[in-house]
């Protein structure tokens, strides 16, 4: 086996792809390339990751849809009710002003049912990106970390970090290797 030999690869689908030969790894990006001895790597780590944060956000837009959604009905019913009262009680100054306000009240407040769908919207979006979650390859070497996220749970990332792991491990000869 030649240290040209490659022994497995990983293609990122957005251009980039992470190379393991016997000696090295080499990441191929759209632009540029880079090569790294094995001798320098400290260590591979793979792992699936969920981001909490997106959880959080889609429970929160959640609820912010259902209050508007609830708030619509009866914020409109009520607006109506003022603005017929107003009409009835005949106060000519006043009565501009309230029918005025009463009537831009009431027509937020049909807005908030489309919004409510907007903010449901993005919530189930990011519960479906919370739930694809990330397989993370992380390259350490000595003072510094290398990451390559992909989406989703990948086992092809995980057979290629397996593989740099069995590089890592292999003895390594003397000068003749």
């Amino acid at each position: 086996m030649t240290p040209d030999d490659l022994l497995t690869e990983f293609d990122f689908g957005s251009g980039g792809r992470l190379a393991l030969y016997t000696n090295r790894v080499v990441l191929h990006g759209g632009d540029a390339m880079e090569s790294v001895p094995l001798a320098q790597l400290a260590s591979v780590r793979v792992a699936f990751e969920r981001d909490s944060r997106k959880l959080n956000w889609a429970i929160g837009l959640s609820l912010a849809a259902l209050v508007l959604a609830a708030m619509s009905g009866p914020l409109q019913a009520w607006m109506q009710t003022l603005s017929g009262e107003v009409r009835k009680g005949g106060a000519e100054l006043l009565a501009p002003v309230l029918l005025a306000s009463f009537g831009a009240i009431q027509h937020l407040a049909r807005l908030f049912v489309p919004i409510a769908l907007a903010l449901f919207a993005g919530a189930a979006a990011l519960l479906f990106f919370f739930w694809l979650g990330q397989t993370t390859l992380t390259l350490s070497f000595a003072a510094v970390e290398r990451a390559f996220p992909v989406r989703g749970r990948n086992p092809l990332l995980v057979q290629f970090a397996e593989a740099v792991a069995e590089q890592l491990a292999a003895p390594r000869g003397g000068a003749g290797t």
